[in-house]
């Protein structure tokens, strides 16, 4: 199993999966034409899809899943609550598959396993996979602060797609209305550096081969200070567990895919948004 982020940000966000011959989308919040693009560069047509899993309604994560699901034929799985609260955006789909948080379910050889995050949408979820072979990944943004339910989704994994949203004194001195810093600060908001970094820290083991730092804030951080932060949790997690991190850093962007990152071994290297392990 390999995982990509098509593009992650306040402006788009989209997972691909591919286990084998098989590949699936997590969310699709670009539009389905830059969506279409971005796979290409993996080598990856709309057509060869399984379909696209639905976490929540945000614009940022519905907007593209409506037009490739009529386009190319996909169905789409997510809960009633997110259905109900997204059908504007999502218009009619072809197919639509019933899932429940606390419920596993299966695409081809992958086991998906939904859990409850704390964020300002209908019914939203994170994810861990496990494929056929065991290998194990988290998918876990869009949290307003890290409960001990995503604490035990998130332990024992071999990769992690994890939330370092915004730097709280960049948010604070920054140009947006308070409003809006206290949604990105709330309890259903968004995870900052320091919370990001202080769950990395609670959750990396032994078997952590990569994580992806995600849905990063254009307007609030900076990847230097992601990095340090991310790193720095990591350096932290080694010190219990008595043995340097091996973990490779990836910092993804709004503008381009991330490399494809799958069992040790098998990373494929691309453009340069790759901060190497130590």
């Amino acid at each position: 199993m390999e995982i990509a982020l098509l593009g992650s940000g306040s402006r788009g966000n989209s997972v691909l999966v591919r286990s084998g011959d098989s590949s699936f989308l997590v969310d699709a919040g670009l539009s389905a034409r830059e969506i279409t693009a971005r796979l290409a560069l993996k080598g990856i047509s709309p057509n060869d899809l399984q379909g696209v899993v639905l976490t929540h309604e945000h614009s940022d994560h519905i907007r593209g899943v409506g037009p490739l699901a009529r386009r190319f034929n996909l169905p789409v799985w997510t809960n009633e609550a997110t259905l109900e609260a997204g059908k504007q955006n999502l218009g009619a789909l072809p197919h639509w598959v019933p899932i429940e948080i606390g419920v596993p379910f299966t695409i081809a050889d992958v086991e998906l396993s939904p859990f409850s995050i704390p964020h300002d949408a209908a019914d939203p979820f994170g994810l861990t996979l496990k494929s056929g072979q065991g290998y194990r990944v988290g998918l876990a943004t869009d949290i307003g602060f890290p409960t001990q339910l995503i604490r035990s989704h998130l332990r024992g994994l071999n990769g992690l797609v994890l939330e370092f949203n915004h730097d709280v004194a960049m948010l604070m001195d920054g140009p947006y209305p308070w409003t809006v810093k206290q949604r990105i600060r709330g309890k259903l908001g968004h995870l900052s550096n320091v919370d990001a970094a202080g769950l990395l820290d609670e959750v990396a083991s032994h078997d952590l081969e990569w994580v992806i730092c995600a849905h990063i804030s254009q307007e609030n951080n900076e990847t230097e200070v992601i990095v340090q932060e991310a790193r720095g949790a990591l350096t932290g997690a080694s010190s219990l567990l008595s043995q340097p991190s091996s973990a490779a850093l990836c910092v993804a962007t709004q503008v381009e895919p991330t490399p494809l990152y799958g069992p040790a071994g098998q990373i494929v290297p691309s453009a340069g948004n790759l901060e190497e392990a130590p």
